[in-house]
């Protein structure tokens, strides 16, 4: 059984954790998520260019590419796997599950060396699948990280920042092909720098989460008391969350100290759940199509200027973390869900209103401060009323919820554009607009279960000052 997570006693070791994190967040666990120049790194080294039919074929052929393209398409399968990731960590404790993060991400990159360095380019495959398994894996921990400090506005800061520092790691592998095209390195030497450093960062990670965790089994029951589920004074209802014994409906009972089923099917996290599913389709949607969105508005005569402009304001989004702390510390969950709806909204019109290059740009700008706020709020809001023993599964449900709401409107929405409006994206981006209209309620329904658990909160303490 995992040993509930500890807030405050674990000193410089929160702040050495904290750096690391913010490390690997943006060198490893973003990384995975911009794939294309890792593409044009794997093109260069000829992967799979065996698959050309003739040796004069230009290259990359189309096989090549197909294959290469099937590398990260089979590699983010591992997001299925999310919610089995979040309930190991609910139940063996974060610091067992990083030394399985930090494992697989090793052989990863090891693969990746085998493959680059000795031209066998099947590797890549379980390569990438270990890559993918670590990013998701140590995604998770934005929101676990967070646990390590008190509830309220310290807290959101750290989920908050870490996010941030995700979203922009999709930059990384931009970086490293930048270095590989100005430099004299190679791909297999690249890749091994990129493994040593991993070895630093990830390991400092592991190591720290090793000592907290001894930290926390050696406290004594007073000092576990006053420091675990400080959200959650009602301790003499945890042998109903133990036993999942029926919540009563005649008095209303925090989200948190519920059994961990009724948790996950609670009002609140549902609505939250539809509300990330939703906006992070739209997400994927826009990262995936915005190259051909943009070849459609005259990009490529332009030598793709504004497709390298948007990838370079991915990293915008880390400017959106003041407004997301100001937001949140005064107005609360609801207003950030507005505003990240707002964003989306703003941006959409852009999308959808013109089609002169120069002012796309300003609808990249609004994306990134609408990435920004959509991990940021949402993940800060779901540590604000679940537990900390079911936020592992409440997370991966969340990624799982976006990935399969993305496989069922995306493809189907790309088709239309490419093969029946001759790759107009007017359509699918209208579509999309006008779904974040719909989310405008459920933005209210959150903000009215915060204010049942915050009236619900005060109670319980006027109750204890009493008794006191």
């Amino acid at each position: 059984m995992a040993v509930p997570i500890v807030v405050g006693p674990h000193g410089n070791l929160r702040r050495l954790l904290l750096i690391s994190t913010c490390l690997y967040m943006t060198f490893y666990t973003g990384a995975f998520y911009g794939y294309g120049p890792f593409q044009l790194m794997l093109e260069e080294t000829g992967a799979f260019s065996h698959r050309c039919i003739t040796s004069d074929e230009q290259l990359p052929c189309p096989s090549q590419t197909a294959m290469l393209l099937n590398v990260q398409f089979i590699s983010m399968l591992t997001m299925i796997f999310t919610p089995l990731m979040g309930a190991g960590i609910d139940k063996y404790g974060p610091a067992l599950m990083f030394d399985v993060a930090f494992v697989i991400g090793g052989l990863g990159l090891v693969l990746l060396i085998l493959s680059t360095s000795l031209h066998i380019d099947p590797l890549l495959f379980p390569s990438f699948i270990c890559l993918g398994f670590m990013s998701c894996l140590s995604g998770l921990y934005t929101v676990q990280t967070g646990l390590l400090f008190e509830e309220g506005r310290n807290r959101n800061r750290v989920i908050s920042i870490l996010n941030a520092l995700l979203d922009s790691g999709a930059v990384t592998y931009l970086l490293l092909w930048y270095v590989e095209t100005n430099t004299i390195m190679t791909l297999p030497t690249i890749s091994a720098v990129y493994l040593t450093f991993y070895i630093f960062v990830v390991g400092t990670s592991l190591i720290c989460w090793k000592k907290i965790g001894r930290n926390t089994q050696e406290l004594s029951t007073e000092e576990m008391d006053a420091a675990v589920h400080e959200r959650t004074p009602e301790i003499e209802q945890q042998e109903s969350i133990d036993n999942e014994e029926p919540i009563s409906t005649n008095k209303y009972i925090l989200i948190a100290n519920r059994p961990q089923r009724q948790q996950l099917l609670s009002n609140q996290y549902i609505t939250l759940c539809i509300f990330f599913a939703f906006h992070q389709a739209r997400n994927t949607f826009t990262l995936t199509t915005t190259r051909d969105f943009l070849k459609y508005l005259g990009d490529d005569e332009y030598g793709n200027k504004y497709l390298s402009i948007f990838t370079l304001l991915t990293p915008v989004s880390v400017l959106g973390l003041p407004f997301v702390d100001v937001i949140l510390h005064k107005f609360g969950y609801a207003a950030g869900l507005h505003a990240c709806n707002v964003l989306g909204i703003c941006q959409g019109i852009v999308q959808i209103s013109s089609t002169n290059l120069s002012v796309q740009i300003l609808g990249f700008v609004f994306y990134s401060f609408y990435r920004c706020f959509l991990f940021s709020v949402t993940f800060s809001a779901l540590a604000a009323f679940l537990r900390g023993d079911v936020l592992g599964k409440g997370c991966g449900i969340f990624i799982l919820s976006g990935g399969l709401v993305g496989l069922a409107f995306n493809i189907p929405l790309a088709n239309v554009a490419m093969n029946s409006l001759g790759g107009n994206f007017f359509i699918p981006n209208l579509v999309y607009l006008l779904g974040c209209l719909p989310c405008i309620f459920l933005c209210y329904q959150v903000g009215r279960g915060f204010a049942k658990e915050e009236t619900k909160k005060e109670e319980i303490q006027l109750d204890s000052d009493r008794k006191q």
